[in-house]
């Protein structure tokens, strides 16, 4: 691959890191959101998304459930 650009994961690549343990830590916080979410503490769930939100991180809800980040 030229300049190793294919070589690297897609999503990782358009965040803009390289598989960070950051990465890993708001993956967490997306998950402990969505299972906020499932059990109706809709306060927590906001909560998290202002959290991660303050680190510039913004999350974009897809359907089936499915929760996206990306640096702002």
């Amino acid at each position: 691959a030229y300049l190793g650009l294919l070589q690297r994961d897609p999503q990782a690549f358009l965040k803009g890191a390289s598989g960070s343990s950051d990465d890993a830590a708001i993956d967490e916080q997306i998950a402990k959101r969505a299972q906020a979410k499932q059990d109706k503490n809709f306060a927590l769930a906001d909560q998290i998304r202002q959290e991660l939100l303050a680190q510039g991180i913004v999350l974009e809800d897809k359907p089936g459930g499915i929760t996206v980040w990306r640096k702002a």
